[in-house]
């Protein structure tokens, strides 16, 4: 899933396509801390990934991201919780 955040703290914004479900039935989310204060926010918005191409696949076409871009595993509460988002 594809993320938008913005921290309440001090108002970077950022988006990652790195957003997983803390818990589907209640629709919440994991939360990403920020790099600039390293408060743990929320995305205010998520959007499911899906291929522009062929919209089933998952391949993540839909929004524009670098593959070659490392994950900030430090900053995922995924990752940090020591279930790997790799």
């Amino acid at each position: 899933m594809y993320g938008f955040f913005k921290c309440l703290n001090c108002n970077s914004e950022w988006e990652s396509s790195h957003v997983y479900y803390e818990d589907k039935e209640r629709g919440t989310f994991l939360g990403h801390n920020c790099k600039t204060c390293n408060t743990t926010c929320q995305p205010y918005k998520v959007e499911e990934t899906t291929c522009s191409s062929c919209g089933t696949c998952g391949c993540d076409k839909t929004h524009h991201t670098d593959p070659n871009k490392p994950h900030m595993s430090e900053l995922c509460d995924k990752c940090q919780s020591g279930n790997s988002c790799e």
